[in-house]
């Protein structure tokens, strides 16, 4: 039961966040946020010691540098408004956040949404938010958030805390900024 309802918060946990997870995409967002892999060191002969290895080190996450103030400023608000409603359950501010120009279905995922909702009280609260990259061609952004969730099933009580980081991407449509992806891990 508790190994089901892990399951559970997990995918809400993501889907908390905005849905649309999309193996492709994720895989090409995370090559773009990491650095290549090193070549492979050559083996030492049996007779010579291994050598340690360095320790690992990670490059500090940076702001894309050629957003415009005007853009970073919509944006953000999008992004708090996105935040804003699923943290006081509002179905239809949430959903407005959300592209509809995208391979997901909106109509079902407005209702994943909605049981969610109904299902369990959870809150978000980003810890580190920083804007990655933006394409002013494409009017798009990715904007990586470090993400403390609170989820609790209202049925049982039970509550998880967990932190993920995630890469949410938004593309400026006719209406304002809107979500269009989401990738989350732990």
């Amino acid at each position: 039961m508790i190994r089901k309802f892990m399951g559970l918060v997990l995918a809400a946990g993501v889907l908390l966040a905005g849905c649309g997870d999309d193996e492709k995409e994720q895989k090409e967002q995370t090559e773009q946020t990491e650095a290549p892999p090193a070549a492979e060191a050559p083996k030492p002969a049996d007779d010579q010691p291994e050598k340690a290895k360095p320790p690992m080190t990670t490059q500090p996450i940076e702001e894309a540098d050629n957003i415009p103030p005007q853009e970073k400023e919509e944006l953000m608000k999008t992004f708090n408004r996105h935040v804003d409603a699923f943290n006081s359950k509002d179905l239809d501010a949430y959903m407005d956040t959300i592209s509809k120009n995208t391979e997901r279905n909106y109509e079902e995922e407005r209702l994943y949404v909605k049981k969610v909702f109904d299902t369990f009280d959870a809150k978000m609260e980003p810890k580190h938010t920083v804007i990655i990259k933006y394409d002013p061609e494409k009017k798009e952004a990715y904007i990586f958030v470090a993400m403390k969730s609170v989820t609790k099933d209202l049925q049982t009580g039970k509550e998880i805390e967990e932190t993920t980081r995630q890469i949410m991407t938004f593309n400026k449509e006719k209406d304002g900024w809107k979500q269009t992806a989401l990738s989350a891990m732990k």
